[in-house]
């Protein structure tokens, strides 16, 4: 009983720990296109890049606290957008749309209903503000509760669309993004290439009972061991119930070799 209990302590702290919320801070790091996002190619259930190139702010689920395209509200002699958004990478971004606030911070904040859940992953790319600023990157999770920041000294002396200092900031987290916030120590604030998607968690692979990355006489017996406690992971068919058709179906997943 006393290994019995043992295996099963010991495959319930694998699965917990394997469930465990994860978030990631990215940033900052260079920034000229979107080829340059961690988020290119991501296999989302959803995803939207703003590059306000049409001269809005438009996609869906998301609000900004103040600021505005910088064409509209700054005017149409500076702007700071991403490199490439004018059709070549050539070290200026004037001739590109971007989001400005003549305060130093914006926070972006998620729409789970209108997008059918929060985002996974969330990031922008801070393209201009006082020379020396000090920026600052944070994400929130559901109820405001903070998943972390990061922290950049890249801002250069000029504000006439130099893309030199144009870093990505961004973040994953499993359980959803409800805001964004980027902010620095001087001056107006400008942000580009905001992007955000939801990725779906992987279910685990029944095979891989003890979630270990091996398929193995190991993950019989935890299965078992769960199965003969009846606990609920030993419900590997998800029919509700506890019972031989479970242990049919681990074998043949099992015996196939993985998922």
């Amino acid at each position: 009983m006393r290994n019995l209990s043992m295996v099963c302590f010991a495959y319930l702290a694998a699965t917990l720990i394997g469930l465990a919320p994860a978030q990631t801070m990215l940033g900052p790091t260079p920034y000229t296109c979107f080829d340059d996002s961690p988020f290119n190619g991501l296999a989302a259930e959803y995803f939207h890049l703003e590059t306000f190139e049409d001269h809005l702010f438009n996609v869906p689920g998301i609000s900004a606290n103040r600021g505005g395209v910088t064409s509209v509200v700054f005017g149409p002699s500076i702007h700071d957008s991403v490199d490439c958004d004018d059709g070549v990478i050539d070290g200026s971004g004037l001739q590109g749309d971007s989001f400005f606030s003549i305060t130093p911070d914006i926070t972006l904040t998620f729409n789970p209903i209108v997008l059918g859940g929060l985002p996974t992953h969330a990031g922008l790319v801070w393209t201009d503000g006082g020379a020396g600023a000090q920026i600052t990157f944070e994400a929130y999770g559901a109820g405001g509760v903070i998943l972390g920041m990061a922290t950049g000294n890249h801002a250069d002396s000029s504000n006439a669309g130099t893309t030199a200092e144009d870093r990505f900031y961004g973040v994953i987290n499993n359980d959803g993004i409800a805001a964004i916030r980027i902010r620095h120590t001087s001056g107006g604030i400008e942000i580009d290439h905001i992007q955000y998607g939801r990725v779906l968690p992987t279910p685990p692979c029944p095979a891989d009972f003890n979630q270990d990355g091996g398929i193995d006489g190991a993950d019989v017996d935890a299965f078992f061991a769960a199965w003969e406690a009846g606990d609920a992971p030993a419900d590997v068919n998800q029919d509700g119930g506890i019972d031989g058709a479970d242990v049919d179906y681990f074998f043949n997943v099992w015996e196939a070799g993985g998922c």
